[in-house]
């Protein structure tokens, strides 16, 4: 008997439920608001507030979780949490490098700071500007725009003393990216104690059990949340970034932005409560957990997220080589993390149909979208379940 391929991804790649879909039919289902979008030029500028209800709304929804949320006298509308990260990034670079000036009038000693432009970018070189605390095992995007900002990433496990630490800048996703577990405000309360300040990446919010995600402090300088892991609406790229302080480059956003992305959030925030996926969902996570440790006997535990599995390095090293072999793509750190998209998809009420409309629209209009790797899958899943 053949055992069935493991079908988790690496990346997370969320997935969009029927609840979500039904939020979308019902914000066309008179046709795509054109007479909507049509209020740019209707007076001009009619669209320069439209996200304001909606930020208050974001608010409102997440005042149990977030209560903190309305603390932040700036928001912006971004796409999903990517532009907030790059652009906070950017304003520590350029308070680093105020600082670094003030310090050089002065007659200050600079301490293996001095501004260069270097290509390619080394190590030491991005260090000359600064670096950025994250906590081991973070979201890997992070490493990448500080790289490009000429910032470097300095890890630290978990446990780290910040007393122990210089005062700067962290970035921190709660729940953790690298395990998608819940971090316990008192970590983090610790750091913004001891002098900090926190960036605060809320991607995985409304994917746990009901939290209190204190943002009070007032060293948590920014945060954003996104509506891609939580709600599948990844390739939609919808999402808020909240700061204390005005961040100049997100205020051409009043009209950089998608109005029809802003309408889905609002029909989604409307349609659903918080909570709501979780509560479903969490029951089918440990369902498709205990149907992969039936077939392959990894030993899988659920993630706070309902999104993922994981596997502590300990219990792999203690699994037979063939599982070993399995699992090697998935490390992460010190753990080994799966996506379970696939699995939720496969028992999504509307599957063969979807399947089908996306194997007719590759076939008619998306000519050299897949790679012959992908167009394999498919053919497989295919036979799997049409036949």
């Amino acid at each position: 008997m053949t055992v069935p391929a493991l079908k988790a991804c690496k990346t997370v790649y969320s997935y969009r439920p029927p609840e979500v879909r039904a939020a979308f039919d019902r914000v066309v289902r008179n046709g795509f608001p054109h007479h909507v979008i049509m209020g740019g030029i209707l007076p001009p500028g009619g669209l320069d507030m439209f996200e304001r209800p909606i930020i208050e709304m974001v608010e409102r929804f997440y005042a149990e979780q977030v209560p903190a949320l309305a603390d932040f006298g700036h928001c912006y509308p971004t796409p999903a949490s990517e532009e907030g990260i790059r652009e906070v990034m950017s304003l520590v670079q350029n308070k680093k490098t105020d600082q670094l000036i003030e310090n050089v009038r002065a007659g200050q000693p600079i301490d293996r700071q001095v501004l260069i432009d270097v290509e390619p970018i080394s190590e030491e070189a991005v260090q000359c500007i600064g670096a950025f605390y994250s906590f081991r095992d973070e979201y890997e995007g992070y490493y990448h725009v500080g790289r490009s900002r000429k910032m470097a990433q300095t890890v630290v496990p978990k446990d780290v003393n910040p007393e122990e630490l210089p005062p700067g800048y962290w970035f921190i996703s709660n729940p953790f990216a690298g395990d998608g577990n819940v971090i316990p405000n008192e970590v983090i309360q610790r750091i913004c104690e001891a002098g900090h300040k926190i960036f605060y990446d809320m991607a995985y919010l409304d994917t746990t059990q009901k939290h209190h995600f204190d943002l009070s402090h007032p060293n948590i300088m920014a945060s954003t949340i996104s509506f891609s892991k939580p709600y599948g609406l990844f390739y939609d790229r919808i999402g808020f970034t909240f700061s204390r302080e005005p961040i100049p480059a997100l205020f051409g956003n009043k009209w950089f932005k998608s109005v029809f992305a802003l309408m889905i959030a609002k029909q989604l925030m409307s349609d659903l409560s918080p909570q709501q996926l979780y509560a479903k969902y969490k029951k089918v996570q440990e369902s498709i957990i205990a149907e992969i440790n039936d077939i392959h006997k990894l030993g899988m535990k659920p993630c706070d997220t309902f999104l993922l599995g994981y596997i502590t390095e300990e219990a792999a090293s203690s699994l037979p080589a063939e599982q070993q072999a399995l699992i090697s793509g998935f490390k992460r750190g010190n753990i080994f993390r799966f996506c379970l998209t696939p699995y939720f998809f496969e028992r999504d009420p509307e599957r063969n149909k979807l399947f089908i409309n996306w194997r007719s629209f590759l076939l008619h209009e998306g000519e050299g979208i897949l790679n012959a790797v992908q167009e394999a899958e498919l053919d497989k899943l295919e036979q799997e379940w049409i036949g």
